[in-house]
């Protein structure tokens, strides 16, 4: 044993390059065996290079400690692009629809379980450290709502589930049955169950419940999920900027460290600056009242890819207003974080302005 272990090494070597997971280089098969020989799981990260979440995933769970120091010691990493090599028949094998999808896989390539989607670090840690033991799994859930479907935590994660995989109206039926089984929120799921049900309401009442919800629930521990959702939902849902911004300030006010809350407002900002430089009859005062915009985002997104993003429309409206210099400038900070295919051809678009000249 102790040979194969020392020849599978030879063959797979890890690097740090993402965060700070240590993430194999090498064959799938070689990645399986190495996870067979060491019994683990392997955590295989699906994505591609245009996907914006797997770069956020990358800037905002991997590198955080508390992640990368379970995802080395406790299980084999595995990145791999859906649109190359093995990546192809991979996402094929899998069933892979969207990115990042997070698998947990045996070193026998059997699914475990799987992350649909981006998570907060909390969040995302949590359901790793499940599916790495093989724990809380939908096998495993189902099982135990079987047994006692009364399990307000079985019942709290069998919801999530759930509604990964679209089951919306099943999930609504778990967190109704944590609410009848523990009204005075002695496990601390009911709140977020009621959170849970408010966010998933149909178009027409979804704002009123979610208002509901945060004034019946003032020291809630899913508040800013509430408080920040009604932002985006005055913000997408009425087009009431004003209204969307008392929201996200408010988030701000009670949570003002809140990693995720401040992206969400700086994503709020953006989208107006956006919704300038979308508009063709947009005039000089609306370009430098979106960069102004822009300037007041930029400390809200620092480290995500909407810095990307809030650096794209900086070069945008410089561009516009004959800047081709500053607009170089933010450009190039924009493909330094995501060298995502619009952003190359902006750049390129401003060279060739400059070598014009």
């Amino acid at each position: 044993m102790k040979k194969t272990v020392l020849l599978i090494a030879l063959f797979v070597i890890t690097t740090a390059a993402f965060g700070q997971i240590n993430f194999e280089k090498g064959t799938v098969s070689e990645v399986f065996a190495k996870a067979k020989a060491e019994n683990k799981v392997v955590m295989v990260d699906v994505m591609t290079d245009w996907c914006v979440w797997c770069v956020e995933l990358d800037n905002l769970v991997y590198s955080r400690p508390d992640v990368y120091s379970y995802a080395n010691s406790k299980q084999i990493n595995y990145k791999i692009d859906a649109e190359k090599g093995e990546g192809i028949a991979f996402k094929e094998k899998y069933k892979v629809e969207g990115y990042p999808t997070i698998l947990f896989i045996d070193g026998d390539g059997n699914e475990v379980d799987r992350i649909y989607g981006y998570y907060p670090a909390a969040q995302f840690k949590e359901m790793m450290m499940d599916y790495s033991q093989k724990k809380n799994t939908y096998t495993d859930l189902k099982a135990k709502l079987e047994k006692d479907p009364s399990d307000v935590e079985a019942n709290f994660k069998m919801a999530d589930k759930l509604l990964t995989m679209d089951k919306t109206d099943e999930a609504k039926s778990n967190y109704k049955k944590i609410i009848e089984v523990d009204p005075d929120n002695k496990y601390g799921r009911t709140d977020d169950s009621k959170y849970m049900l408010a966010e998933f309401s149909d178009t027409s009442v979804v704002i009123s419940n979610l208002e509901k919800f945060v004034a019946e629930n003032p020291d809630s521990d899913v508040l800013k999920d509430a408080l920040t959702s009604l932002g985006d939902k005055y913000n997408s849902n009425r087009a009431d900027i004003a209204t969307a911004d008392k929201w996200y300030k408010e988030a701000l006010s009670k949570f003002p460290n809140d990693e995720q809350v401040k992206i969400s407002y700086g994503r709020f900002l953006n989208s107006q600056a956006r919704t300038i430089g979308k508009n063709e009859k947009s005039t000089t005062d609306d370009i430098m009242r979106g960069l102004s915009i822009l300037e007041m985002s930029l400390p809200y997104v620092k480290g995500s890819t909407a810095e990307a993003a809030n650096y794209y429309w900086q070069s945008v409206f410089y561009f516009t207003l004959k800047d081709y210099s500053k607009s170089l400038e933010a450009i190039d900070k924009a493909v330094k974080i995501f060298d995502a295919k619009l952003y190359k051809e902006q750049k390129e678009k401003v060279e060739k302005q400059l070598s014009s000249k």
